[in-house]
């Protein structure tokens, strides 16, 4: 376990020392000093402010200073709104609302990014070439498994693990219930995975959903029954999720790749936990944050210049280190990566063939009412009914 780890370690050592070396090309040659504030939520890992102090060591005159905003996914829109920045890192699901009421500008791509085809497809402006944000990293839904002997490891597709939690004491927990506003996003991209699982034509490639009842009751059954009869544990957010999969040490749980390397290194010290392995779900949910400038930023040009530094391929590269899912071809395929992060072929598979969430700027609204509705379904007991369809529909149109 600890060469594993300090191999990653060293790896981290080694890209932040090359990007040092051949990042020339962003040094701003400004004789008076000026800040641009980014505005993004909390990075536990350290990897994207790690990237932030490499900016300010090469720019003493642009420095970056980091205005973090605690809030859930949900409430960051609003919380954004009432921080005056430069540059914002926005969740892929805040894009659309921030281009529909004209708080960030077009930015062009830079160094010829070979971004992963659904990464791009969420930040790119329509029947252009150019972004209303570019990538800083991906993310999707994955399946961790406790893997107790190696020789017999085998990974289980979610309908399997789902089915066998039916029949036996709960071995899986995800983010399958909700307290408010706080976990609801977390709650809705559960429920989606668990609905893709049993129909894939529930949630479309271009983020659109059925508005078919009875297609939405067929394939939420499975899990309405798992909740009831007591065979999962429903955990409401990501953290009590983590909570729930340690202490007691559970087989399965779903969770995003960042939280893979800490909770495989706290998990191995378990004597009967051989390691933690990921695999994908049948198709995921699509996550991730990219940065995008103000409109009103007095520094356009130097916000951009750091924008391209943050998400070039050598930053992609860094931030994998960290457990960060890259968004682009090249970090997937480096041969470092590979040997240090061998789960990385893993998370390229399960982020090109994942499935977005409705892309649109009312999305919050949906949400809330998508979680209110299947949250009384799955753990009240209250019918589905056509009242759901027209909720979501409406705050869709």
């Amino acid at each position: 376990m600890a060469e594993l780890y300090s191999r990653r370690s060293f790896l981290a050592g080694v890209l932040t020392a090359g990007m040092l070396s051949t990042s020339a090309g962003y040094f701003l040659t400004r004789r008076k000093k000026i800040t641009l504030t980014l505005a993004t939520g909390a990075d536990p890992t350290g990897g994207r402010q790690l990237l932030v102090s490499m900016w300010n060591r090469l720019n003493p005159n642009t420095q970056i200073a980091v205005s973090e905003v605690n809030s859930s996914t949900q409430d960051q829109f609003l919380k954004f709104n009432q921080t005056h920045a430069d540059i914002f890192n926005l969740d892929v699901i805040h894009i659309p609302r921030f281009v529909a009421e004209g708080k960030i500008i077009s930015i062009d791509p830079h160094n010829d990014l070979s971004l992963l085809a659904p990464v791009q497809q969420l930040c790119q402006r329509t029947g252009t070439d150019q972004f209303w944000a570019v990538p800083f990293n991906s993310d999707v839904g994955m399946l961790f498994r406790r893997v107790t002997d190696k020789r017999s490891d085998v990974a289980p597709s979610l309908k399997a693990v789902m089915t066998a939690s039916v029949r036996g004491p709960a071995q899986f927990v995800g983010q399958l219930d909700t307290v408010g506003s706080q976990t609801d996003e977390a709650f809705v991209c559960n429920v989606l995975e668990q609905a893709l699982a049993q129909d894939e034509s529930i949630l479309d490639d271009s983020g659109t959903l059925s508005y078919s009842l009875g297609q939405w009751v067929s394939a939420l059954a499975p899990l309405a029954d798992a909740i009831r009869r007591k065979r999962v544990v429903a955990a409401a957010g990501e953290d009590d999720t983590t909570r729930d999969f340690e202490q007691d040490s559970l087989r399965y749980m779903r969770s995003w790749p960042v939280r893979y390397p800490p909770i495989d290194r706290a998990e191995r010290v378990k004597p009967a936990t051989a390691e933690i392995r990921i695999g994908r779900l049948p198709l995921g949910i699509l996550g991730g944050q990219s940065l995008a400038v103000a409109k009103d930023s007095p520094h356009r040009s130097e916000a951009i210049r750091a924008v391209h530094f943050l998400t070039d391929i050598p930053a992609q590269k860094l931030l994998a280190s960290f457990g960060f899912a890259p968004t682009g071809v090249d970090a997937y395929i480096d041969d470092a990566l590979q040997q240090a992060l061998p789960q990385l072929s893993l998370i390229r598979n399960a982020v090109e063939g994942s499935r977005p969430r409705p892309i649109h700027a009312n999305y919050a609204e949906f949400a809330r009412r998508f979680a209110g509705h299947l949250r009384a379904y799955l753990h009240d007991n209250e019918p589905l009914t056509q009242q759901f369809i027209a909720d979501i529909q409406g705050a869709l149109r």
